[in-house]
């Protein structure tokens, strides 16, 4: 844990079990028109890799569908409760949770020459400029991907500790002229957890990527940012919590729901 607040980030590895990625993929795969159950590996990577280089749809619209599909089926709580990431989660902000259910927080990463704009390749930025909170955090995750070597993301160690970086047009006015940055290869099953305030980037691809990525905070602490305006899902609750929603009533008083017959005679008399 000491290592979220030192360099801005912790990773898991080993963290979603196999069971969890396959029904992601599965669910990808159904999305892209595929009825048939492919258990070869490569071979679901194969179709997913020839249907979204020759998809019509707009990016934002082939992953919106997928993400939806992963809320009915509940597969973002799956993830968001494993014990590894939870533990995680939870030693940062505690167990009341939710997470961002609104936008489609899957990300499509194809080569840049087999597209004139790719909606999800970004370049340096920090999640707080689309509206997130810096008490929140992120969570990235591959689940499709050839190999693990290029096209994931890129990092700058200790950028968090830099506050608010002023930046235009979607990218920063400026940086330090000596940073360390780290790029990631993450297997399957692995995630990064990183502060909202961590610059990172997109690192090309020759190859189609699609990753999950997810805003986390707890919802009992206030804030007045964007993330006000969005739709968010609670997967956990603290013991306070439970037993305010337990007593049912902002007085947090009991006899709203206890079928009792109290005798309020000796009370009275004190």
């Amino acid at each position: 844990m000491n290592s979220f607040a030192e360099k801005g980030y912790v990773i898991v590895k080993n963290a979603i079990r196999k069971s969890i990625i396959n029904n992601l993929q599965s669910t990808i795969l159904e999305n892209c028109g595929n009825s048939l159950k492919i258990n070869n590996a490569k071979k679901k990577y194969e179709f997913f890799s020839n249907y979204t280089l020759n998809n019509r749809k707009s990016e934002f619209d082939f992953c919106k569908s997928i993400y939806e599909s992963f809320l009915y089926k509940n597969l973002i709580d799956e993830i968001l409760l494993e014990k590894k990431i939870f533990n995680v989660l939870t030693n940062i902000l505690g167990n009341d949770l939710s997470f961002d259910c609104e936008n489609s927080n899957l990300a499509l990463n194809v080569p840049l020459k087999k597209t004139k704009k790719n909606y999800f390749f970004k370049n340096w930025h920090q999640e707080i400029w689309s509206g997130s909170s810096p008490s929140s955090v992120q969570l990235w995750t591959p689940i499709f991907q050839k190999n693990n070597i290029k096209g994931q993301i890129e990092l700058i160690e200790e950028s968090h500790k830099w506050g608010h970086v002023p930046h235009s047009n979607r990218k920063p006015i400026t940086l330090p002229s000596k940073y360390k940055s780290k790029k990631l290869h993450l297997n399957y099953g692995d995630i990064i957890i990183f502060s909202t305030l961590l610059m990172h980037r997109s690192v090309e691809t020759d190859n189609p990527r699609l990753a999950l990525t997810e805003i986390v905070k707890n919802f009992k602490w206030k804030n007045d940012t964007y993330e006000n305006n969005k739709n968010w899902k609670i997967f956990s609750y603290s013991e306070i919590t439970k037993i305010e929603r337990f007593l049912g009533n902002h007085y947090l008083s009991p006899f709203r729901i206890l079928d009792i017959k109290t005798d309020f005679s000796g009370i009275l008399k004190k």
